[in-house]
């Protein structure tokens, strides 16, 4: 017992050091587009742009689980949402599908059309790679798959509200289906996380570790991630749709382990529209 108070207080005198101020929210306050550099996107592969291209067949396991969940079949007209490097967008086309990959950072958008570039030449028309906002996509192009792989933790609360509703617009009735992956689980970084390293506290402090999660430009950075997510908080989104949302974690924590279904680091949904005749 008294271990684990002596965790806890070091934990708490290094929360209460951390000077933190609050950020006063607008409705028109946004993630600008240009902090979102090819440095970012690359850094999976230590900025080496070639390495990547090279790479396009090795999957990310994210985004392989996000394929897997929305099971696109050949000739299916697929949208990913905030696409980045395009990968996705990519795997998709290879598999017979269209693709739609749009995004609002310049840095991606490049990035995206030399991934569509590394195509085969006959496929490459099957992906569309377009700098817009999702605001902008016309409610009579439908599609059968939409894709939200980590975007939804980038958009504040207003640009979630117009998102979905933009989604009941352009999501096919019958087939279509979203899926969601986004990261960190809030539960899991503010309380799993701290409270895993509170129970080594010895090894933490002897390692000169932080007890609470160090972000950076790639790690989850607050200039980016400005509304991260817990289970709850998802379905709230979803309340419009049939959805099933759920957390998981892939480390071998005990800790982990036992809160992985509620607490996981990683949350995942599926989604459909509502069935009009219940």
């Amino acid at each position: 017992m008294l271990y684990l108070l002596i965790g806890f207080f070091l934990a708490i005198k290094q929360k209460v050091s951390q000077v933190v101020v609050a950020k006063i929210k607008n409705n028109n306050e946004r993630v600008m587009p240009y902090i979102y550099d090819s440095d970012y996107y690359l850094y999976s592969y230590s900025g080496n742009e070639k390495q990547y291209i090279l790479d396009l067949d090795k999957m990310p396991i994210s985004l392989k689980r996000c394929f897997d969940y929305g099971f696109p079949k050949p000739g299916e007209k697929i949208l990913d949402l905030g696409c980045g490097r395009g990968h996705l967008a990519y795997y998709c086309v290879m598999n017979g599908c269209i693709a739609v990959a749009i995004d609002y950072s310049k840095a991606a958008i490049d990035l995206a059309n030399k991934t569509r570039n590394a195509l085969p030449e006959n496929l490459r028309s099957n992906m569309i790679v377009k700098e817009m906002d999702f605001r902008d996509l016309k409610a009579d192009e439908k599609y059968d798959v939409i894709f939200m792989a980590d975007l939804v933790e980038h958009l504040y609360d207003w640009q979630l509200k117009e998102l979905f509703k933009k989604v009941k617009e352009i999501l096919k009735e019958d087939t279509g289906r979203i899926v969601i992956h986004t990261a960190p689980n809030k539960t899991w970084i503010n309380i799993i996380f701290p409270l895993k390293r509170i129970l080594n506290w010895l090894s933490v402090v002897s390692a000169k570790k932080d007890f609470f999660y160090t972000r950076g430009k790639y790690n989850y950075d607050e200039n980016m991630h400005v509304n991260e997510q817990t289970t709850r908080d998802v379905r709230k989104l979803l309340r419009d749709f049939e959805a099933r949302v759920w957390c998981d974690d892939g480390s071998s924590n005990v800790i982990s382990l036992l809160t992985k279904h509620f607490a996981g680091a990683d949350i995942w949904a599926m989604a459909r529209l509502k069935n009009k005749t219940k």
